[in-house]
């Protein structure tokens, strides 16, 4: 707990901290207001909304490369330990999530022609939930391969999507099915996520995540 009170205290020293906190109330005005317009039928809001919890993780990464984070005893646990803990809690997962499906069980009950499609458009959340665990964990290390990979699985979920839907495939899908699910990818997700930031936490930071600050240090 204590570690997490100091990282708060040194959140507004991280790298670019204004402008960063504004694009992510950007992605969660658009995210909410897609929401709303679509009555939780598609999965482009929910993920906008759930994309706010990698600010959390890049104001951590950018607080590790810190001399004065580096020589502290919280150096090690600012890039292994605090991480997961916010993306638990604090970066928008599990309350948003949990606001998500509060959200489309209400639309659902609302609109219950319109069921499957919120149970449908929320299975991808999930989906793309566990994957931002994953990506998360590893861009700041390996930048441009995980951009590169990111791309590629969204294009593949939409793609999948797409046709799996006209296969009349999730006709059966329930919500509550995607509520249980996305609770158990968030927990499986973050433990794939602490064990792969262990994994490379001696791996340096990529120069291309935080091009701004490698510059400015020259």
């Amino acid at each position: 707990m204590k570690e997490m009170k100091d990282f708060f205290a040194l959140c507004k020293y991280s790298f670019k901290f204004t402008t960063n906190i504004t694009f992510m109330l950007i992605f969660l005005g658009i995210g909410v207001v897609t929401e709303v317009v679509s009555k939780g039928t598609q999965y482009l809001g929910g993920f906008y909304v759930v994309l706010c919890s990698m600010y959390m993780f890049q104001f951590v990464m950018s607080l590790s490369m810190s001399d004065m984070i580096q020589s502290s005893g919280i150096g090690r646990r600012i890039q292994l330990d605090i991480p997961v803990k916010l993306n638990l809690t604090l970066s928008f997962v599990l309350f948003i999530f949990t606001i998500l499906i509060i959200f489309r069980s209400v639309m659902a009950g609302r609109y219950p022609e319109k069921a499957n499609e919120i149970a449908t458009s929320l299975f991808v959340i999930d989906i793309l939930i566990f994957q931002l665990f994953i990506y998360t964990a590893v861009v700041y290390k390996y930048f441009l391969a995980s951009i590169i990979i990111f791309c590629l699985v969204i294009g593949f979920i939409t793609a999948g999507l797409t046709f799996i839907t006209n296969l009349d495939m999730f006709g059966g899908l329930t919500l509550s099915t995607s509520i249980i699910l996305g609770y158990v990818l968030i927990a499986v997700g973050a433990a794939l996520q602490y064990l792969i930031c262990r994994l490379i936490i001696r791996k340096p930071v990529s120069q291309r995540a935080f091009r701004g600050i490698f510059r400015d240090a020259k």
